[in-house]
């Protein structure tokens, strides 16, 4: 699995890549430091094998948090994977790191996570960037600053994930989601606090049904919550548009489902 290259500023990616893509500046100039992560061809002699995983690419991301930034100020750029077991849901505090590495794991702490949800990961592919793996950041964002809004185009080839968050079972707890039919009396209910569900049922919330930005901030915590609870199963209220940060959080969802 290809892992995400972390860079205190933009212009250190200079020292890895041969070309920058057309728009490549512009992206980065408008969301660096952020919740963007971009796949660049790389010079196969300058980047371990093992970070881009035999490709001819590479990830590479600014982090906005402060504390982040200045590790990487002092260490230079850093190769790091998500801080949760694989295919499970992703860490967003200290606390599910701890839970899943123990109590000695060493933690950079700073705090819950604002956004909650991983870094949108574009590849520049046949003169366009298109999402490879969407995220924090919605399509519609990138309209702006490239003229046109990025395809959600997934894997680019068979044979290999070229970034990370791609394999299909992903960010999956033990419990069961079941996304589809109406709860049941009784039924463990992922919802939102405005609606009503039957008698019975116990709601986690995601919070209010007009606000993606708290579910999704909340979303693997909640994911977390099941197991923690010893939950086998839970009904997931997907009654929410097709747009934005929602259509980010349907798709997890999906893939936590299967």
């Amino acid at each position: 699995n290809p892992l995400i290259i972390h860079l205190y500023e933009a212009k250190q990616i200079l020292n890895y890549i041969k070309e920058a893509p057309i728009g490549f500046k512009e992206l980065a100039a408008a969301f660096w430091p952020g919740p963007m992560t971009l796949v660049l061809p790389v010079d196969v002699e300058v980047v371990p094998a093992i970070v881009r995983a035999d490709l001819h690419t590479a990830a590479f991301r600014v982090p906005e948090h402060e504390m982040a930034r200045q590790l990487l100020k002092m260490s230079g750029p850093l190769v790091m994977p998500s801080a949760n077991l694989s295919g499970s849901p992703s860490s967003t505090s200290r606390e599910h790191v701890e839970k899943d590495f123990g109590n000695e794991f060493p933690v950079l702490d700073g705090g819950q996570c604002r956004k909650g949800l991983e870094s949108t990961i574009l590849f520049f592919d046949k003169a366009r960037w298109v999402i490879v793996r969407q995220g924090a950041l919605s399509p519609n964002y990138f309209e702006p600053i490239l003229g046109y809004i990025p395809e959600i185009a997934g894997k680019i080839q068979d044979d290999a994930p070229l970034c990370p968050g791609q394999l299909y079972r992903h960010y999956a707890p033990k419990a069961r989601l079941r996304l589809t039919g109406l709860p049941e009396s009784n039924d463990v209910v992922i919802g939102f606090e405005n609606r009503s569900y039957p008698k019975g049922c116990r709601l986690i919330s995601l919070g209010h049904s007009s606000d993606p930005d708290t579910a999704a901030q909340r979303l693997y915590d909640v994911l977390r919550r099941l197991d923690h609870e010893g939950v086998e199963a839970a009904w997931v209220d997907m009654n929410f548009v097709d747009t934005g940060l929602w259509l980010t959080l349907k798709e997890r969802l999906q893939r936590a489902a299967q």
